[in-house]
């Protein structure tokens, strides 16, 4: 399976911008062969997303599923685009959204993001779909997360060991000042081997391929942003990142791998899942079947 993971910068002021450069890296992709494309978190955030203040906005779910179901299947790959806000038209509520859209266009997975980060929680809703997975066309079950959520476990050892996800996206805009003052007092650069620490250990202790992507920094220094983390990457277990961008500017990353294969290898070395299932792993739930 051939993926190509996008690190972009996300413009703050136009999701009109954002979408169309969403198609300029999807056509890229097409061209070098990739079967899935993974893009950066909120696609469609404003103004009003920046530093959390303004007004939230946000499109209704219609619009969004029509825009990245033409993406797909036009370019015939397998698309995670980012994240898109999305105003419920039943409880009008805004929720941040990842899917999971085949080649042909049909939607496959849909999460609402669970941890929601900060000044987010102002105008975002918590998600209410818990953490469904699907098998794509490549016979790979795939679970997605959103940006804080890589820092649980719970979400992870729920996709990979009750529901069986082989692959876990992870669409993000995680910055350097997340580490706050304090934590930049400490090491500028904390928030980067936060992320990496998280993806690799996430893999592994999962038996899981791991996709991570992160946002770009501004490609003008007059844009009002905060300093993305970059680091986008493709890690698995007992190779770690298989693909990484040890930065944070825009770039795309393309690596084949061999998921299956990796995963049953780490899962007759390891015995996670088997462990799981009999019940050996400390805080494994009572009612867990192992089922997807």
């Amino acid at each position: 399976m051939r993926i190509a993971v996008v690190q972009f910068h996300v413009d703050p002021w136009s999701s009109e911008v954002n979408w169309s450069r969403m198609e300029e890296f999807m056509k890229a992709a097409s061209e070098r062969g990739a079967d899935l494309v993974p893009l950066t978190q909120t696609v469609n955030r404003h103004r009003g997303f920046v530093g959390g203040g303004g007004e939230p906005g946000g499109e209704v779910a219609e619009n969004v599923a029509e825009k990245i179901s033409k993406l797909a299947s036009t370019y015939k790959i397998d698309l995670v685009p980012g994240t898109v806000r999305e105003r419920d038209p039943v409880d009008n509520c805004i929720y941040n959204n990842a899917y999971y859209v085949d080649k042909d266009g049909a939607i496959l997975l849909h999460y609402r993001k669970i941890h929601l980060w900060g000044f987010e929680r102002k105008n975002v809703t918590q998600g209410n779909y818990g953490l469904p997975t699907a098998k794509n066309r490549f016979g790979i079950q795939v679970g997605l997360c959103i940006c804080w959520d890589l820092n649980f476990p719970e979400c992870f050892r729920e996709m990979a060991l009750n529901k069986n996800a082989q692959l876990v996206i992870v669409p993000a805009h995680w910055c350097l000042e997340d580490a706050g003052k304090i934590g930049l007092g400490h090491d500028a650069m904390s928030e980067v081997k936060f992320i990496d620490s998280l993806c690799i250990t996430r893999a592994f202790e999962n038996e899981i391929c791991l996709v991570y992507c992160n946002t770009a920094a501004p490609r003008t220094p007059t844009e009002p942003s905060f300093t993305s983390a970059g680091r986008s990457q493709i890690t698995v277990p007992f190779k770690g990142p298989v693909a990484h961008l040890d930065h944070n500017r825009e770039d795309m990353i393309i690596a084949d791998v061999d998921i299956k294969a990796i995963t049953q290898d780490a899962e007759s070395v390891y015995w996670i899942k088997k462990d799981w299932d009999s019940g050996y792993i400390f805080g494994r739930p009572s009612n867990s079947n192992g089922n997807s």
